[in-house]
């Protein structure tokens, strides 16, 4: 017995969420992934819209604090952040996507962001919900490192591969101007945070362009 609830049924709750974490697919796929699949010749070049892309939420969950630990002793306020409180934080802030499934960023509605956070709020215990809400609200050091983190890892997911992420975003209608748009504004507070992401876009622009990026690359288009 563990606060009142049986060992056997805390075991069987994680084991569901775990499932539902695993099983729920994100509409964003890493791009090493896409080249691994293509160079294994599972699917042809240039098909993004395949399901086998796509990541569950548990691989992109784990990504999270690898990035939020590797970055946390250079950022500015690394002094003033709770690492810990951070990483809490990030183990939950996707869990209302268990039930209402992942949306493309650049095309999610306030409805839609309203049913995420009460499919969150009915998942979360009630500790949980007002650290889930001060990652929402970003009313902390921590919640605005947590949601930076957030941001900034499909950008480093891709930054070998930046034309897989270009391409990935010509078909959804979006560019990477959308994406300076949407994301810059989780940086502005931390100053190396800001930095990092402003070279990354840099990097993007130079290749959507028709450039050479800044950061080697290793996959080039298919048309």
């Amino acid at each position: 017995m563990i606060n009142n609830i049986p060992t056997k049924k805390l075991i069987e709750a994680f084991l569901n969420l775990q499932e539902r974490y695993s099983f729920e697919k994100r509409h964003l796929v890493t791009a090493d992934r896409y080249v691994q699949i293509h160079n294994a010749g599972l699917i042809p070049k240039g098909d993004y819209t395949n399901s086998i892309l796509r990541e569950s939420l548990l691989e992109h969950v784990g990504h999270l604090p690898v990035l939020a630990t590797f970055l946390h002793p250079y950022v500015e306020h690394s002094a003033d952040i709770d690492l810990g409180r951070v990483l809490y934080m990030l183990a939950i802030h996707d869990i209302g996507e268990t039930i209402t499934g992942d949306v493309f960023t650049y095309d999610k509605t306030s409805a839609q962001e309203d049913s995420e956070l009460k499919a969150a709020m009915s998942l979360l215990e009630l500790s949980q919900q007002a650290i889930y809400s001060e990652y929402e609200e970003r009313s902390t050091l921590e919640a605005k490192y947590a949601k930076a983190i957030d941001a900034l890892a499909p950008v480093m997911h891709s930054m070998y591969y930046p034309q897989v992420k270009i391409d990935n975003f010509r078909i959804k209608g979006a560019k990477i101007k959308d994406m300076v748009d949407h994301k810059k504004k989780y940086f502005i507070w931390d100053r190396v945070l800001d930095d990092i992401f402003d070279l990354c876009t840099v990097h993007y622009l130079l290749v959507e362009s028709g450039g050479e990026g800044i950061f080697a690359t290793k996959y080039e288009r298919s048309d």
